[in-house]
Parts: C-alpha cells; structure tokens; sequence
C-alpha cells in the first residue's frame, strides 16, 4: 500500500478493512482471475508502518514490492506529489505487475492536471505494455463509491472476481443464519433500547413512538449486516440471545409504516428467528415465525411487483416452512411448501436466466421435490433419480455463470447418491458418493473454520460410509464413519444447545455400534452403545419438541440395540428394548401413516421380534400393517428390496425370498446385516452354488 503520510488515517483504515475482510465462503478455493481465490488478502504491507525502523529503506521497499502480489495507492493532490508513491509505482511497474496496480481515491479531481487538484500521481497514468492500461480506480467519498463499495471494488480486483459476485453475496441470504460475535451486537441492541427508553420520558407519544420505530428499523439493518459479515461460527446460545434483545424492538414495531427495504429486512429477520428456534428443538414455535416472515414478505412481493429480491426472500421462506413441515411429519404440506418454493424459484430463473442464483435456486428446488419424493407411499425412484439428475445439471450451470457455487456440487453429488440407492444400483451410488466426498473435502480444507462446510464433510462422510456398508465392505466403513463423527463431534462441542446437531452426533455414533459389533468388538460396541443410550433418554426428557426424525432414530437404535442384545444371550433386556422400540414407532407410524420411514422402521422392528420370539407379533395389530407395508415398498430400491425379501419370509413365500435376495446379491448388495439374515434363512443357497457373503 502506497500512500503520502498525509493520508495516513485513510490508509490505516483501509489497511484494517481489507485485511479483516474475510471472502465469501462460496468463492474460497474457486478460480478466479488470478488464480485460486483465498479466504483472506491478508497480510497487506503498509511501507510506512512496517519499515519504520529499517535502516536500509530503498532496498527494503523493494524487496516488499517484489513480493507483493498486488499495489494499492491512495490517490489525492498529496500523494500525486509525492517523489516517493510515484516511485514505488514505477518500481512496481517495472516488474511487470502493473495491472495489478490498484488506486483508492481519498481525495482531488481524477480529472484534473492540475497540481492542487489532480489525484493520480503521475506514475499511475504511465503504461509500458498493453496490460498497463489506466488502473481500477474506487473513489471512498460520499457522493461517489463511499468507504463500502470502494472497499469491494479493491477485494474483487485483488482477488480476481467480479464485483457483482462480492455485492451479490452480501445482499442475498442462504439457508443458514450466520452469526459470530453477536454479543457485541447484543450489547449494541441493549444500549440502543436503554438509549431509547430513558428518552421516552421526555418526550412526547408520538415522537417516541417515530423514535422507537426508527431504532427498530436501524436494529433490522444491523442484524442483517452483522449476521452476513460474520460468518457462521456463533453458537445457538449467542444467536438465541440476540434474537431476544431483538425481539423487543419487533413487538411494537409498525408494520404498516415500514419502507419497502426494512419491510424485507423484516422478514428475513423472522426467518432467521425461525431458523434459531428450529436449531434449539422448538419446530413448532419455529413454524410460526417462518408464517409471519411469509405473510410478511408475501405483502411486500404484491406492493411491489417485479422486486425480485422480495421474490427471492419469500422462497427461503417457503423452503423453510417446507423443512419445518419435513421435521413434524406433516409430508402433505411440506410438499406442497417445496413446491411453492420451486415454483418461485422457476419464476425468478425464466425472468432473468444467466442470474447464477436464481439458477441455483431451482437446483436447490429440484433436490428439495426429489427428498419429499422418497418419503412418501409409495415412491418413484425413477422420478426421485429425474429430480436429482436435474438438480445437479442446473447446479453445473449456475457454477459456470459463477465459480462460488462449485463448492454446492458436493450436496448435488450426494442426493445424486442417495436416488441411485433408490434403484439399486450400487456402483453409481458410490461413483457419486466418492465425489461428494472429494468435493466436500476440498472445500473444508479451504477454510476449515466454517461449521456449514465442517457439517457438509461430515454429512459425506456418513453417506460414504453407508455405501460401502451396503457393499459389505465394513473396514473401510468404519474408517469414513470415524472421520465424520471426529468432525460432528468438534461441531457439538462448539454449539452444545444446538438439538441438530447433537442427534446428528447421536445418529451416526448408533451406527458405529452396529459395525463395532460386526466387527467383533462386542465391549467397545456395547460401551457405545450404553452411551448413546444415556443420552438419547436425556434429550427425549428435556424441554424440546423432538422431531419425527430424531424419534425414529431413538427407535431405530432401540431395536438394533435388542437385536444384539439377543445374540448376547440376554434375552429379558432385548425384549424389553425391542418393545420399547415397537411401541414408539407404531406410535409414529399411526401418527403419520403416509411416512416411509416411519412405516419401514415398524415393519423392520416387527420382523425382528418374530425373528427372536419364534414367529410371533408383538402386538395383534402388527400383521394389519402388512398389507401397508406391501403399498410402501417400490421394489427397485436396495432398503426396499432388503425389506421385501424379509417380508416374503414372514408371509411363507421362502421362493420370492430366495429370488429377491438373489436379485440384491447380484447387484452387489451385500450389506452384512442382509447377510446374516440371508444365510439364517438359507437364502444365499440355491441348487448348484452358494452366493458369497462379506
């Protein structure tokens, strides 16, 4: 950074602006302009500062210059006069990195010659080759670019991207609130509200009314600035408390008054409230602020059409509703709230199609019909596979219109492996799961300090390892599962109130008991799972409204617990477990007969208890849901297929049995809980050969 010591209050302040700027996630590690784009710009060399004491200053700013990638000179009359800036920019220039010279204007007229008033130095108009042409130049002063857009302008050219990305990823919000060191916000908002009360007093109704409703609206903004500014480390606890500070200046808030602009800041603020309440176990409560931010958004979207950003709010809201909807088991609605979202965001795409986020959006639409799609009764998996293969296609495209959603094709790669598991075939299930893994890596590693990207590595690490569990390849499912519990773990340790995260933590740990016991590490397997056990009872007995998901995972364990259980000669404990398993999801299947997994996870318990008490139901009503049973399963799918082969067992189709786990075997499924099953049953032989097991 060059600059005259007259301007040194400017260059300190720029000096701290962009070396505390922290790029947006969504573009670390793409290629930009002039190579792979980092998280960060610092160091950044201010001469004055760092060779204040040297003794040999020609030779150390020469050495700084050569290793400098980029120039900046803050450009007013004092520094056009200076011998020294113009030196250090023909130096500069001399190394053949002109075009990478970058001028912030604090001052004078960039149109002048003359010497009281001319901004740029000499130096900076000089050009000796044709990439030298007159630099980008960002003007901080008021009626110009003011200190923020002259900011981007000088972090896109230093990184090598557009401006419209960085302006674009600060005006639009993804799915996940991001906040970090919201208590400095929080004691703002608390100031602001003691400031606002002690003048009430004082004044009369009306103004302390206008006073209030413009603290409220300031308070809007800067909730919104921070949490995108930020970044996504602050725990559940900081955002719940200042979602609280803030909810006062909300309460008496006039709607009817706001401008368009705070009404939209409005609205996501709701949002992310619901977002907050949805993360600390409260779905419900989470639902209603989601329905205010949508009626709140939905009124804005009617007063001013063509508003495309209140377009594109309104649809993370639905999608939001959609997920609420998801976790509660209420599968009518949340397709109809995905649905309202893809709607949207096909308008959003048709009105303007080279928009990368809108594009996006649609991507993220299709994967959104696609998850909603294998949970109902019965399932297209060829459609489930058509949404996801489009889901990823429009990803590819809104990555070559924008290079920062390359880091979204690692979830596009992974709903891509879960629908190919929906039609049984293995290998493109793991082509794509190990590509998610690849890319979901790549970009963790880029800026491992995000929890979103920590929690999507884990997330492909999990599938991974059910892939290879499904080929019978327990060791190296082992080793994926540890990864990714290692990193959930680091994610609870860090937001320990956060109820997602910690049944996350809590859903794949069950899963490390079940291969621990596979792989004859009975103790370590039933440590585990005494653990796991503990804990599950602890968060159902906690003040929280427990999700659908996070039941059938508690009942899940529950039977696959019993089941080792019985092997292990302890017969009184495993039915005990088994039925505690049974009862909490018939109670979740009756609740929410349209569920497929909740469906599937009975039947599956069923089969284990008349597998382990000698052909009989636990209950009377067991065989009754049979028949519904028959109506969930598609019959392509590998779950299904397993399933399916059970079932014939159950019925006395011992024919269809061997023919359905013959079908699976060929397929590669080889999954060694199948296996067991497959040769307890004498199903992996048929005349003249004996089909492999893991």
């Amino acid at each position: 950074m060059s600059y005259s010591h007259a301007d040194r209050r400017w260059a300190a302040w720029l000096h701290r602006s962009l070396e505390s700027y922290r790029t947006p996630r969504l573009l670390v590690g793409t290629e930009g302009l002039h190579g792979v784009v980092p998280a960060k710009m610092a160091p950044i060399f201010r001469d004055r500062d760092e060779l204040s004491s040297s003794s040999d200053l020609g030779e150390s700013i020469k050495e700084a210059l050569a290793d400098s990638e980029s120039m900046i000179v803050i450009c007013s009359p004092d520094s056009a006069s200076s011998p020294w800036v113009n030196e250090e920019i023909r130096h500069f220039r001399s190394l053949g990195k002109g075009h990478r010279i970058y001028c912030v204007i604090v001052g004078g007229n960039p149109q002048s010659n003359e010497p009281e008033q001319a901004c740029f130095a000499a130096a900076v108009l000089e050009g000796s080759g044709e990439h030298d042409a007159e630099p980008l130049a960002a003007d901080v002063r008021e009626w110009a670019d003011g200190k923020s857009l002259a900011k981007l302008k000088i972090a896109a050219g230093i990184l090598g991207v557009r401006l419209n990305e960085l302006r674009r990823r600060d005006l639009l919000r993804k799915r996940k609130v991001q906040a970090l060191a919201a208590v400095v916000i929080l004691a703002s908002a608390t100031l602001l509200l003691l400031t606002w009360q002690s003048k009430q007093a004082e004044n009369e109704a009306l103004l302390a009314r206008q006073a209030h409703q413009a603290s409220a609206e300031m308070m809007l903004a800067k909730f919104l600035e921070q949490s995108k500014r930020l970044g996504d480390m602050a725990d559940l606890e900081t955002r719940k408390a200042f979602g609280e500070v803030l909810s006062s200046y909300l309460t008496d808030l006039d709607t009817a008054n706001l401008t368009p602009e705070s009404k939209r800041q409005l609205g996501v603020v709701l949002s992310e409230n619901g977002v907050i309440l949805r993360d600390a176990g409260h779905p419900e409560q989470a639902k209603d602020a989601f329905r205010n931010a949508r009626q709140t958004l939905k009124s804005l979207v009617d007063e001013s059409q063509g508003d495309l950003e209140a377009l594109f709010e309104l649809s993370q809201v639905e999608y939001w509703i959609g997920q609420v909807n998801l976790d509660l088991g209420e599968m009518q609605d949340a397709a109809g709230s995905f649905q309202a979202y893809a709607d949207v965001s096909a308008s959003l795409h048709q009105l303007e199609p080279e928009n990368a986020d809108w594009t996006m959006e649609v991507a993220y639409a299709q994967s959104n019909l696609g998850n909603i799609e294998t949970r109902k009764i019965p399932s297209n998996p060829a459609l489930v596979l058509q949404y996801f293969r489009e889901a990823l296609d429009y990803n590819e495209l809104a990555a070559s219109q924008d290079s920062s959603y390359a880091s979204e094709l690692a979830e596009s790669h992974a709903y891509l492996a879960d629908a190919w598991l929906g039609v049984c075939d293995i290998e493109n299930a793991t082509a794509s799961r190990l590509k998610n893994v690849e890319l979901a890596e790549k970009f963790f590693n880029l800026d491992p300090g995000s929890n979103r990207l920590k929690q999507d590595y884990a997330y492909a690490l999990t599938g991974l390892s059910r892939v290879q569990q499904m080929s019978g390849r327990v060791e190296p499912a082992m080793e994926s599962l540890v990864k990714a519990i290692e990193l959930q773990r680091e994610l609870v340790e860090v937001d320990p109130s956060n109820m997602t995260k910690r049944w996350n933590l809590l859903r794949i740990s069950t899963v490390q008991a079940q291969l621990l016991a596979w792989m004859g590490e009975r103790e370590e397997g039933q440590r585990l799972s005494r653990s796991v056990l503990v804990e599950m009872v602890e968060l159902t007995e906690q003040d929280h409204d427990i999700g659908i998901d996070q039941f059938i995972t508690y009942g899940r364990f529950l039977r696959d617990l019993a089941h080792r259980e019985f092997h292990q000669t302890k017969a009184a404990t495993a039915e005990q477990h088994l039925l505690q398993a049974v009862n909490l999801l018939a109670g979740i299947a009756n609740a929410h007969p349209e569920s497929k997994k909740a469906v599937s996870e009975l039947f599956l318990s069923h089969y284990y208890y008349w597998d382990h008490s000698q052909a009989r139901l636990p209950v009377s009503s067991a065989e009754s849901w049979f028949k519904h049973v028959h109506r969930a399963l598609n019959q392509s799918g590998c779950d299904d297929l397993d399933l399916a082969t059970r079932l014939a067992v159950m019925e006395g189709r011992p024919d269809d049995a061997r023919s359905l786990a013959s079908s699976l075997i060929e397929k590669s499924y080889k999954e060694p809980g199948f296996m067991e099953f497959c040769a307890e049953h004498g199903l992996c032989t048929q005349p003249g050969r004996k089909l492999s097991s893991p």
